[in-house]
């Protein structure tokens, strides 16, 4: 099959998730093109399969002005001006229309009834107002098509990219995985995906929490498929957990610096580890906006030496991290209505053998066995975080079963290999469906 994949930015270091499926498409022998808004910061950490499936060559950006995206500022009114955030000066409006005509021109030879839709705020809304409707358009009206299946990961990419269902009459799959059903609705309503959930053939969750939350934002449930976030075990391979003589039992974070991951409280649990002399380590692996704050936090429990931010790290590292962990934790919490949609991150440490402590938070609950491979705990209740924490830590000796626990309940449900041949029997059905209405 030929597949085009939609995202905003290409590559993101911590959506490892995408990878995963892209190169296990290749894999199975399918092509796969991507196309993303902007390009990921390549300079620093980035994940060897891009280099490896040559996934840049593979891809397309969008080359419109900043402006356009990913500020999607508007270009209105024609005599008024934008100020880009960090731009020394304001571009007037009347020079951005002015740039785009060229792209306006070709987008009316080749698709006008598409050209007047991107043009359209009640079909684009702010992308209209933004002009990033049109750019993108014009740089998907040069390419010549012929995809079997389209697949948007995220609803805002989804929904960027949803004019490409009827310019190259294909299907469309969108996934949901996170902030897109929780934070993005909160911001700006309930009624963001309208048009997204009346074009898309399906939409792919990656729990039930999601579906849930996915469907009250108005998609047809007979449209929604579960479809789990999965990793490759080989990847991470399974090592039963033992103390090695006095050496301190090494707890693991890995997910981005950000508020909804519940940082604090995992470090004042911690603290409370601390003040029990208990011995342990907490590694850390993630950059975020939060760092600085964190950093204060680890100052002010004194907790300097028992807890490592390592920043954010390649997968070669953080796998060897694991290889050394013991106990996996993520602390995360409900803010204003945002949760999680998997936590992957748990998924990984089971494969790895490692006993996980989470909390009852968003879809944490579905990606573990409870009490089995792991443990559960409110929200924000330090203390029964920490009586967790210092349980596992007090007692390695029921790390063995429970590592075997965590693996099994991974083999059986987040196996990417299995999980992308579920996706291409999802494509070959939606194909043969939207051909089916399309020759009617």
């Amino acid at each position: 099959m030929r597949i085009a994949f939609f995202v905003g930015q290409f590559p993101v270091v911590s959506e490892t998730f995408i990878l995963r499926q892209i190169t296990g498409l290749l894999d199975l022998g399918h092509e796969v093109d991507i196309y993303a808004d902007t390009r990921g910061d390549t300079s620093g950490v980035m994940q060897p399969e891009v280099a490896k499936y040559r996934l840049l060559d593979r891809t397309t950006f969008m080359e419109m002005p900043e402006a356009s995206s990913p500020w999607e500022l508007p270009a209105w009114p024609l005599a008024g001006e934008t100020w880009v955030p960090g731009a020394s000066e304001a571009i007037p409006n009347w020079k951005r229309f002015a740039d785009a005509l060229p792209a306006l021109r070709r987008c009316l030879e080749r698709e006008p009834a598409l050209t007047e839709n991107a043009l359209s705020t009640e079909n684009s809304g702010h992308q209209a107002r933004s002009l990033s409707a049109l750019y993108r358009l014009d740089r998907l009206g040069a390419r010549p098509g012929g995809y079997d299946v389209l697949h948007a990961h995220f609803g805002p990419a989804g929904e960027s990219f949803r004019f490409a269902r009827e310019l190259w009459n294909a299907p469309m799959v969108v996934s949901f995985h996170g902030h897109d059903f929780t934070t993005l609705p909160r911001k700006h309503g309930t009624r963001i995906y309208r048009k997204l959930f009346e074009t898309a053939d399906a939409v792919t969750v990656n729990s039930e929490f999601t579906r849930g939350r996915v469907t009250k934002l108005g998609c047809q449930a007979n449209r929604i498929h579960l479809l789990p976030v999965g990793l490759d075990l080989a990847e991470f391979p399974f090592r039963e957990r033992a103390r090695e003589g006095d050496k301190p039992a090494r707890l693991l974070t890995v997910a981005r610096l950000v508020e909804i991951k519940g940082y604090e409280f995992a470090l004042r649990a911690v603290a409370r580890l601390r003040e029990k002399h208990l011995q342990f380590h907490y590694d850390i692996v993630g950059d975020g906006p939060l760092r600085n704050k964190l950093e204060s936090l680890v100052s002010e429990f004194s907790l300097q030496d028992v807890v490592t931010l390592h920043g954010a790290r390649d997968g070669a590292f953080i796998r060897s991290l694991m290889a050394s962990a013991h106990i996996a934790v993520l602390a995360s919490v409900n803010i204003e209505g945002d949760a999680e949609g998997q936590g992957l991150f748990l998924q990984e440490a089971q494969a790895c053998g490692l006993p996980v402590v989470a909390t009852q938070h968003g879809a944490l609950p579905e990606g573990l066995a409870p009490d089995k491979s792991g443990f559960l705990v409110p929200e924000r209740d330090v203390a029964a975080l920490a009586a967790r924490l210092e349980f596992l830590v007090a007692h390695p000796e029921v790390w063995p079963e429970m590592g075997r626990a965590g693996l099994a309940f991974v083999e059986g449900r987040y196996d990417i290999r299995k999980l992308n041949v579920q996706l291409v029997e999802l494509y070959r059905s939606v194909q043969a469906d939207f051909r089916e209405a399309t020759n009617h």
